[in-house]
């Protein structure tokens, strides 16, 4: 289980011009473990088996309707005891493109939603800091019809990384995982609940077989969300 909360604050008094909207944001990413965590790592900590708790901050700024930018502090902490706490600066650009493809035939709703995600991980005991880079595009169309379609999206994305891979000869690859899959998402209560968001799929992943990340070389791993915004 992964559950997380966010809040955001619009800064309506920062928009004008190229700025389109602005606000910041605090949050908590969590993850909650039922088996024992993997790479030989410990669960005996205060709370074993919450492995993962995340501490955010951050700002975002969009610009012209489209591009966005996005950069936050992280804490990572582990109430399991599985790792000890770093730290992590994180920057997004993203680029909405559903406009772009409104009139040449394609389904409703398509795009390809290119990202970057930048982190430069800082603080890691024992270990260098290390930049990750992860380019991102997400193929997405409405399907169903009806005012109230289903929302199809595959993501491709691939993680590279100075000095955060590690392999068995001591070396540091800089290509980390390819990962794919297949995500369909939807509102069930469009007039009661018209936040309320449903989702679930697969994920695909395929590591560097180089690397030790304690992965087989194909991942197959099944998710079911629910997001809700107030």
């Amino acid at each position: 289980m992964q559950p997380y909360v966010t809040v955001q604050v619009a800064l309506p008094e920062l928009e004008g011009g190229a700025i389109t909207d602005a606000s910041v944001f605090v949050g908590t990413w969590n993850s909650i473990q039922f088996g024992e965590p993997g790479v030989g790592q410990a669960n005996d900590g205060a709370i074993p088996g919450w492995y993962e708790t995340d501490l955010y901050a951050g700002a975002s700024v969009e610009l012209d309707h489209r591009w966005t930018v996005s950069g936050a502090y992280y804490r990572y902490l582990s109430p399991a005891d599985s790792f000890k706490g770093y730290n992590d600066l994180e920057l997004i650009v993203s680029y909405d493109d559903t406009a772009l493809w409104e009139r040449t035939g394609l389904p409703n709703g398509f795009s390809l939603s290119p990202r970057v995600r930048m982190v430069q991980e800082t603080g890691k005991p024992g270990l260098a800091d290390a930049l990750y880079i992860e380019p991102r595009i997400t193929v997405g169309m409405n399907v169903g019809g009806g005012d109230n379609p289903l929302h199809l999206a595959i993501p491709l994305a691939a993680g590279f990384s100075d000095t955060y891979y590690h392999a068995a000869d001591g070396s540091t690859p800089a290509f980390g995982f390819f990962r794919t899959g297949v995500t369909l998402s939807g509102t069930p209560l469009p007039h009661t609940a018209s936040s309320l968001r449903v989702s679930g799929g697969i994920d695909l992943w395929f590591p560097n077989g180089e690397t030790l990340s304690g992965l087989d070389s194909t991942n197959i791993v099944a998710k079911l969300g629910l997001d809700w915004t107030l």
